[in-house]
């Protein structure tokens, strides 16, 4: 088995195939999605982007869209409050386009928090936008990525920290070969810590790091809920975080923690410090994410807010 990563021209990553391991989570999904399957809809309205060096205007549409609730980030499992927001469609209006940005070069550290909603105006700003820009559009609620056979997308916060935290509340994309991220990633050679989810199976999310660009691990480590009454994790936001402390690395869903990596391995991640999301075409791995089938694009993922952590 290959065990180097391959990262592409997209800016997330080609993967060999994947292994199994299944651990059922049903219990934590229960408080992040109380009410989606809430059938009322609404029109998603949309804004017109302000002219600057790293914002574009754009066109405004409007779409319906089912009510779903949006969990805010909390410190513990135990204390999620929720409101109700709603869930854009494929093609659903676009308020604010991704803008081509060059992120910083250098590792750019701070120590200042930053929570970021994407029902705020100024949202995309926050973000660099590494590939494909056209493919991130934001509506009144969250920015929806977009793959299509052209291109998918890459949007990476451009800030850094030794230690901290990235949680994002996110619905994947669905369908074979459709891969959505949420990663912590390093300067060449890479030091990466991921969160992936293959559209071909829609209940389950894998955790997995490499370490100078090389995967420590032949097998991701794979965790979901049971196929009988478990969330599509399609057409459900959840909350996904990913801790890096000096001795350990975290992976947390709904505020529950479902792994941790031990800085006692022969190799870990510990250079992996900036966040990077997006959604990608994962055709070429081996059978591993699935063939897309072009002939149902576009295939659309979608991230309501981003809370970036340090700790300083």
């Amino acid at each position: 088995a290959v065990l180097e990563r391959d990262t592409g021209n997209d800016g997330l990553e080609t993967l060999i195939a994947a292994g199994s391991g299944v651990i059922d989570l049903s219990q934590f999904f229960g408080a992040a999605n109380n009410n989606n399957d809430a059938s009322s809809s609404s029109s998603i309205q949309t804004s017109s982007s302000q002219t600057s060096s790293s914002q574009t205007s754009s066109s405004q549409s409007s779409t319906t869209s089912s009510a779903t609730t949006t969990s805010q980030p909390s410190s513990s499992s135990s204390e999620q409050a929720s409101e109700t927001t709603e869930t854009a469609e494929p093609g659903a209006g676009v308020g604010v386009l991704g803008t081509a940005s060059q992120e910083p070069s250098d590792k750019a550290y701070t120590c200042k928090s930053e929570f970021v909603d994407f029902t705020n105006s100024d949202a995309m700003s926050k973000f660099s936008f590494v590939w494909c820009p056209e493919n991130a559009q934001q509506t009144s609620n969250s920015v929806v990525w977009t793959l299509t056979q052209s291109c998918g997308t890459t949007m990476v916060y451009p800030w850094d920290f030794y230690q901290g935290r990235v949680e994002a509340r996110i619905r994947i994309g669905p369908g074979s070969g459709v891969v959505t991220a949420l990663l912590l990633l390093g300067p060449a050679p890479a030091d990466e810590i991921d969160f992936e989810w293959v559209g071909k199976d829609p209940t389950h999310v894998q955790t997995m790091y490499y370490v100078q660009a090389h995967r420590v691990e032949a097998m991701p480590h794979v965790f979901g809920v049971s196929q009988s009454g478990g969330e599509d994790l399609t057409t459900s936001f959840q909350n996904y975080a990913i801790e890096l402390l000096d001795d350990s690395v975290k992976w947390y869903l709904n505020g529950n923690l479902i792994r941790t990596l031990s800085k006692d391995k022969l190799a870990f991640p510990s250079d992996a410090t900036r966040a990077r999301m997006g959604i990608w075409d994962g055709s070429q791995t081996s059978g591993w994410a699935g063939t897309v089938d072009w002939n149902l694009a576009p295939f659309t993922a979608e991230m309501q807010w981003f809370n970036f952590t340090p700790y300083c």
